[in-house]
């Protein structure tokens, strides 16, 4: 923490200000006026920084907070801007299209949903990244959902959940890395101690989307005009077995081990060659398309609107609420008032069960207030490790509900990095799509109801002292 030697960590009351600030502004500006959250943020962080210049710290201190928070996430938002060009390019060289043109021809309407699901899935436990496959998989599934009539909320719904299913239980998973390392936990104990709680929640999701899509295939919703989108596809763009190539490769690196970075950027590259050589584009053509994104122009709007998307200019407003939500939270976390809020919530400890739903509560908290998944994790993690020591409970239970309360629930958040990746990338709001995002709260509960039953809370035997593992 970032504070002068006689400067105590200010008291709950102060560190409450901010919340109150952030929490009214967001309140009146999201919900009533439907406004962009990015200025209540911005408004939030101002109150912060004044509560811990009011209680003595520097500018430095309050600086420094906001400054490692930012640098921490550089990475991620790299990431963002190269998923943005990696939409536009996929699109613009017809591997989205033909992806879209294949399901088309292969799924129903009944089915899709908890295929779909399933498909990320896969994906997202082979590449370990739960935005690549939102910003590949799942664009594409969105024209396709399109096409079969299925609602697109619904589809967003399926898709994040597959997502973050299989980015949970990858062991190259940035998140599934960072949480157990916290607590010198085993990453493979802690990916199988989390298929309790995500397994069940997993079988409930598809028998949930299962019945969603036998009920849309009875209704109006599931008889979508496929054959208009085929012949949309088949207009625009020249459909080739070539254009699997480039995401095979993209697959191989990232499972291969190479960092994210590196890997889209060879998406983004061998989609631009598939953009030249197949689809007879100009160099010109495609820089614009990287920067501003994808514009089609067709006689049918709706495949012009499903199309016209991406590019690096898609993703500034997702980097700059980024920016706002880390100097907010790195100012609340920096000056030690995240930590007192935290500290005050421990009262509320008496059994295994409120335990459990304290840390759920408190990673959830720092996720809408701190608007980082890692922070979610690491602070809730250093907090309570202790808590769990005391009542004897292995540390893989904490990190397994450390998933649960901080990272699954980061794309529930609208205001949250995650949510609005997801919206820039899918094209629909997190308050529709967040209650059909089932595994991700419906994991949250279950971690919950086994704190409370005690099933899978494995505890130390008699003796026995838990050892840190070398990550």
């Amino acid at each position: 923490m970032y504070k002068r030697a006689n400067n105590p960590t200010p008291p709950l009351w102060v560190a409450l200000i901010p919340i109150l600030i952030t929490g009214i502004s967001l309140g009146i500006s999201v919900f009533l006026y439907e406004a962009e959250p990015h200025f209540s943020l911005l408004l939030g962080a101002a109150g912060a920084g004044l509560c811990a210049y009011a209680w003595g710290y520097e500018w430095s201190s309050i600086k420094d907070g906001f400054k490692r928070s930012i640098s921490r996430t550089v990475p991620s938002l790299i990431i963002l801007l190269i998923i943005g060009m990696l939409i536009s390019v996929w699109i613009a060289s017809g591997i989205v299209p033909a992806l879209m043109y294949l399901g088309l021809q292969i799924f129903v309407a009944q089915w899709f949903l908890p295929l779909i699901l399933f498909f990320c899935c896969i994906m997202a436990l082979v590449t370990g990244s739960s935005w690549s496959t939102i910003g590949t998989i799942g664009v594409a599934a969105m024209g396709v959902s399109e096409g079969l009539g299925v609602p697109l909320h619904i589809t967003a719904g399926a898709v994040v959940s597959g997502s973050f299913f299989g980015d949970k239980l990858s062991p190259m998973s940035d998140t599934t890395n960072i949480t157990p390392s916290v607590l010198g936990v085993n990453l493979y104990q802690h990916i199988r101690h989390m298929l309790y709680t995500t397994l069940p929640a997993l079988l409930i999701t598809a028998i949930l989307f299962t019945i969603i899509g036998f009920m849309l295939n009875g209704a109006d919703g599931g008889n979508g005009d496929i054959s208009l989108y085929k012949e949309g596809i088949l207009d625009n763009f020249n459909l080739s077995p070539w254009l699997i190539i480039p995401p095979v490769i993209v697959i191989a690196l990232i499972v291969s081990k190479v960092p994210a970075i590196p890997s889209l950027l060879a998406g983004v590259l061998l989609g631009g060659t598939a953009y030249l050589v197949l689809q007879d584009g100009s160099i010109g053509e495609l820089l614009r398309t990287i920067h501003s994104g994808y514009v089609l122009e067709s006689p049918h709007e709706e495949i012009n609107e499903l199309f016209s998307r991406g590019g690096m200019e898609s993703m500034y407003n997702v980097v700059a609420l980024a920016m706002f939500a880390l100097i907010f939270g790195g100012i609340m976390n920096g000056t030690g008032m995240l930590h007192r809020i935290v500290l005050s919530i421990t009262s509320l400890i008496t059994s295994v069960g409120n335990l459990t739903l304290t840390v759920l509560g408190t990673s959830l908290f720092i996720n809408i207030f701190g608007a980082n998944q890692y922070l979610a994790v690491i602070l809730p993690g250093q907090m309570f490790e202790e808590c769990y020591r005391l009542k004897n409970l292995k540390l893989k239970n904490l990190t397994r509900t450390l998933e649960a309360g901080g990272t699954l629930t980061s794309p529930l958040i609208p205001w949250n990095s995650s949510a609005v990746f997801v919206y820039s990338a899918l094209g629909v709001p997190v308050l529709s799509y967040a209650p059909y995002a089932f595994l991700c709260w419906i994991t949250f509960i279950i971690a919950a109801i086994w704190g409370y039953t005690g099933i899978s809370m494995h505890k130390l035997k008699e003796g026995e002292e838990e050892k840190e593992c070398d990550q």
